[in-house]
């Protein structure tokens, strides 16, 4: 009796390693295909060039895509950080977003997405100055940083906006300074201004005398430039421009405002004809 049991339960130690190398092998399938999806997730998306590819119809109306991260126009000088219009318009303006000292566009540039993208195309190109620590500054003549807004402008053109409407410029802090630097020479057509922690003192005169027909000007209320601005938008007020004073929350010298309802409408109205 006790000879038979002996392979009866070396038959059943069988079943049992066999059942339990099944489990530790279907485990491991189970944890590398997690793995693999995380690493998928972790890898950030890159920009990529758009051309019809990506505006999309929906209820007979075209739509660019709603996007995650900026889409890069490309042209003869290399790529420019963009995005597109929301909903197709008869006339899409071209708005451009000047950055700061030591910046980059890819930083600023999706903050102002979504005030920007419902009355054209935005796009941001980097400064002219491509500094040690890779980051932009505006440096040259006024005729250098144009030529930068010219091609931001044309890679806009070349995708949908409307190149007989007069542009729009959004600038932060030094590249509010060349905003008005374009606008005092009358290089190029704007519309609308959106200047945000820089301490410029715009006059109106200068302004019409550009074609800029509304101003926003923006600060948290923790950076310097905040009462300047506010007692230069008053002044404005008084001299019969259409003027609005933002105040981006609590915060520094940033546009990461803490209410980006705010900064949308503002760059929307700024845009708008009438």
């Amino acid at each position: 009796m006790k000879r038979s049991i002996v392979p009866c339960l070396a038959r059943r130690s069988a079943v049992v390693a066999a059942a339990l190398a099944l489990v530790v092998v279907l485990a491991l399938a189970v944890t590398a295909r997690a793995a693999a999806g995380a690493g998928a997730r972790a890898t950030p998306s890159q920009p990529h060039a758009v051309g019809d590819e990506g505006r999309t119809v929906r209820d007979g109306v075209t739509r660019g895509k709603d996007l995650a991260q900026p889409v890069s126009l490309r042209d003869a000088e290399g790529s420019i950080l963009a995005f597109p219009p929301r909903a197709s318009t008869a006339k899409p303006l071209t708005v451009v977003y000047l950055h700061g000292i030591h910046g980059r566009a890819e930083n600023g540039c999706p903050w102002l997405r979504d005030g920007a993208t419902e009355i054209g195309w935005l796009v941001c190109p980097s400064a002219n100055a491509h500094l040690a620590n890779d980051t932009y500054s505006w440096a040259g003549s006024v005729f250098d940083q144009r030529a930068v807004v010219a091609r931001a402008e044309r890679a806009a053109w070349a995708h949908g906006a409307d190149p007989a409407e007069a542009n729009m410029i959004v600038g932060f802090s030094q590249g509010a300074f060349v905003a008005l630097d374009l606008v005092r020479a009358r290089l190029g057509s704007y519309r609308g201004l959106v200047l945000i922690g820089a301490d410029v003192t715009p006059a109106k005169a200068m302004l019409d005398g550009g074609g800029v027909r509304r101003i926003v000007l923006a600060a948290g209320s923790l950076d310097a430039s905040y009462a300047p601005l506010q007692r230069a938008a008053e002044r404005l007020r008084r001299e019969g421009m259409v003027i609005r004073f933002l105040d981006l929350g609590r915060i520094g010298h940033t546009y990461e405002t803490t209410d980006k309802e705010a900064l949308r409408d503002a760059i929307a109205w700024a845009g708008r004809s009438s």
